[in-house]
């Protein structure tokens, strides 16, 4: 017998977020002016392990249970007891690596450079040396040698990677993979000497992917490298202190060869944009940061900080953001969007961004079936069913406002307002409660 889901599920967001009224600054910042076209060569550079200050501060995992039939793991298993095989899916090859333990401790990894699945003297990796106890790194980590990774188009590129763990509960080791090297040049750009560190995507081995996992970071020359590099997407328009400039590649990395970004000033005609978030009452608000992305030009990708809205005319969508806003003051409450409208700047015009109007929508799925991509929300399910209910809070144009958070009068620490759940029954009489976790 169906039971009707006869309850009322009431979803209070405690924000103060009553109602919003935005309306963005327009301005840019002056720099030094730049040359017509400044080009940066590239250049393949290792990277050294997880204290390099050019480390790309970013893992990935990858679970899977070995084959019986992979020929380079089975060649290490006749030298060494005891193993861990490790998979990174994202190589090509070789997709399986081994970590040597001992003592239930990884002592080294066994890494086919070659991809020829046998063992060779020079595959068998050490421990790189320890991170700084203030870095908060990795126990373990292992980074190997140069090696080539082959492209569709018939390219090779040389290319590493560094293998980090840690223990993970009784009797297990946590490992992750990273890159473990960019291209870097120097030139003159905007009248200082500059250095560019560009990222890669991921363990392709590419790095002229634009809108993806790229990145790149421009430096002061003069500047020491250490802690966090700051870097932005790989974009063929990019905004450095208030200035716009495009961006584009030639030629190729791979052996032999050089990889070149130049930057040219754009000069295009400029618009504004007004981005203002509707409520219903009288908010001090402004708009904290926003990424930009091109509406039909998926080659552009970048930040605006601080409300920044003079731009080079064209297309664009306002893919995320922060908002800052109060009562007294636009700095007591904050909450991020995405999935933002499109806008068109034109030139000497101000265009419009309407977003705000808030609704609140919960859609109830059996919990066994979350997962599945056709499952459908319903009203009614069976007794005892465990149901999975989705809170969506969306703005007029479609845009997704996720996580509230409160800035604390003492220390100035944002704290995340959980969000309050409560079921009622067809009388109004409340049956169950609780305050929800981000995450």
């Amino acid at each position: 017998m169906k039971k009707l889901l006869a309850y009322l599920v009431v979803i209070s967001v405690i924000t103060g977020l009553a109602g919003v009224g935005l309306s963005g600054s327009a301005g840019s910042g002056t720099t030094a002016e730049a040359p017509e076209a400044v080009a940066f060569d590239l250049h393949y550079r290792a990277l050294t392990g997880q204290d390099d200050p050019l480390s790309y501060h970013s893992f990935w995992g990858f679970g899977a249970s070995p084959p019986t039939d992979v020929p380079f793991i089975e060649a290490v298993k006749k030298q060494v007891r005891e193993i861990d095989p490790v998979y990174n899916g994202a190589l090509t090859n070789p997709k399986w690596s081994v970590v040597e333990l001992k003592d239930k401790k990884p002592v080294a990894l066994y890494f086919d450079l070659n991809g020829d699945g046998k063992l060779s003297d020079d595959e068998r990796i050490a421990p790189a040396p320890a991170p700084e106890p203030q870095s908060g790194g990795y126990e373990y980590s292992f980074v190997t040698p140069d090696f080539t990774i082959r492209q569709d188009d018939g390219r090779e590129v040389p290319f590493r990677v560094m293998l980090v763990a840690r223990p993970s509960g009784s009797d297990r080791i946590s490992y992750m993979w990273s890159p473990c090297c960019i291209l870097e040049g120097q030139a003159t750009f905007a009248g200082e000497p500059m250095r560019l560190f560009l990222y890669g995507q991921g363990f392709t081995g590419s790095f002229s992917t634009f809108g993806g996992s790229c990145s790149v970071a421009l430096v002061p020359a003069a500047q020491k490298l250490e802690g966090y590099i700051p870097r932005a997407t790989l974009s063929s328009l990019i905004c450095h202190e208030g200035t716009f400039y495009r961006l584009s590649l030639d030629g190729a990395h791979e052996k032999g060869k050089t990889l070149q970004i130049t930057l040219r000033k754009d000069t295009s005609p400029t618009g504004r944009a007004a981005v203002n978030l509707k409520g219903t009452g009288s908010l001090k608000t402004r708009l904290n940061s926003a990424t930009i992305t091109g509406d039909r030009d998926n080659t552009i990708r970048f930040n605006m900080a601080n409300a920044q809205t003079v731009m080079p005319i064209g297309q664009y969508k306002l893919a995320s953001g922060y908002v800052c806003y109060g009562v007294e003051s636009d700095d007591q409450w904050q909450v991020n969007f995405n999935e933002g409208p499109g806008f068109t700047i034109a030139k000497n015009e101000t265009s419009g961004v309407e977003l705000g109007e808030l609704s609140l929508t919960v859609s109830a799925v059996d919990e066994q079936q979350r997962y599945q991509s056709d499952v459908k929300a319903k009203s009614t399910y069976d007794k005892g069913t465990t149901i999975y209910l989705a809170p969506q809070i969306k703005g007029k144009a479609g845009e997704v406002y996720m996580r509230f958070s409160q800035k604390s009068a003492g220390d100035n620490r944002w704290t995340d307002v959980k969000p309050h759940v409560a079921i009622l029954d067809a009388d109004g009489k409340q049956v169950a409660s609780a305050d929800m976790e981000y995450g």
